[in-house]
């Protein structure tokens, strides 16, 4: 089970946190080219906690979500 994945998009720190239930914490710090990128692959998967300014996706959907940031992801 994932604990905590550390993605760059775009150059900027994305962290995926598992949360007690199975639904998926997804946070970057405010940035408009990572929020573009992010934004739909989370979007009617989850919802926007405005308390702590991340995603929360929902747990039938964290492989797909997972799978889909690792794609837009930085190789280097």
């Amino acid at each position: 089970m994932l604990e905590t994945l550390v993605l760059y998009i775009a150059g900027e720190r994305v962290e995926l946190r598992s949360l007690p239930f199975g639904d998926l914490a997804v946070y970057h710090r405010p940035d408009e080219h990572v929020r573009a990128l992010v934004e739909p692959v989370c979007r009617n998967r989850g919802y926007w906690n405005n308390k702590y300014n991340n995603w929360i996706v929902f747990r039938q959907f964290r492989a797909a979500v997972v799978s889909e940031l690792e794609a837009e992801a930085d190789h280097v």
